[in-house]
């Protein structure tokens, strides 16, 4: 009753009480979990392991979130930095685009504006700021990169665990089964029993 009321809350059809057999609870082909790799979570709802899915999919929106958040503040380091760094012939920015970027930086670092500074002030800042900028940049882009690292290895550990789980789905943990090691002076023995 346990499996129908599980089925049931997955949101899959369940089957008839006459229909439910030994037979339909019992094959649960490793080959099949690799079938269902393509949605995250569907190898622990085909072994019916339904407490391990908030498990796949907090990993999964843990790490791809952290991914996004730092990717988002990556993008505002490389901007303030390019901002900063390339200047053409008459020190101005190459990439003018970015200035908006520059300017929420400075205002979230609690800098004063530029408009309050002299030209001179501006130019000093903006040299003593490129290599924080710039490594800061190179900081964020390795973690981003760690993290989406951290996402596909979670996946691929929640893959390995459907298969797993279906190829040991009918492994016999009776109480029969029995391992026992006796050390004697002059000799060892090993008694397995199933």
């Amino acid at each position: 009753m346990l499996a129908i009321s599980g089925v049931l809350a997955a949101g899959l059809p369940a089957p008839a009480l006459s229909q439910v057999t030994a037979d339909t609870l019992t094959p649960r082909l490793p080959r099949v979990a690799l079938k269902r790799a393509l949605i995250p979570g569907w190898g622990q709802v085909y072994n019916r392991q339904y407490l391990k899915l908030p498990l796949v999919y907090g990993g999964l929106a843990g790490t791809l979130g952290g991914a996004l958040l730092v990717n988002r503040r990556y993008l505002r380091y490389r901007h303030a930095y390019l901002f900063t760094a390339r200047l053409d012939d008459s020190g101005a920015p190459v990439f003018p685009q970015y200035a908006g970027a520059y300017a929420a930086l400075i205002d979230n670092l609690d800098l004063t504006p530029e408009s309050a500074l002299t030209e001179a002030e501006v130019s000093a800042r903006r040299a003593r700021l490129e290599p924080q900028f710039r490594s800061q940049r190179d900081q964020l882009r390795r973690n981003r990169d760690l993290l989406y690292f951290s996402t596909i290895a979670w996946y691929a550990l929640t893959l390995l665990d459907a298969y797993v789980s279906a190829h040991l789905f009918d492994f016999d943990v009776d109480e029969s089964l029995a391992v026992s090691a006796r050390v004697l002076p002059g000799q060892i023995r090993l008694h397995i029993r199933w």
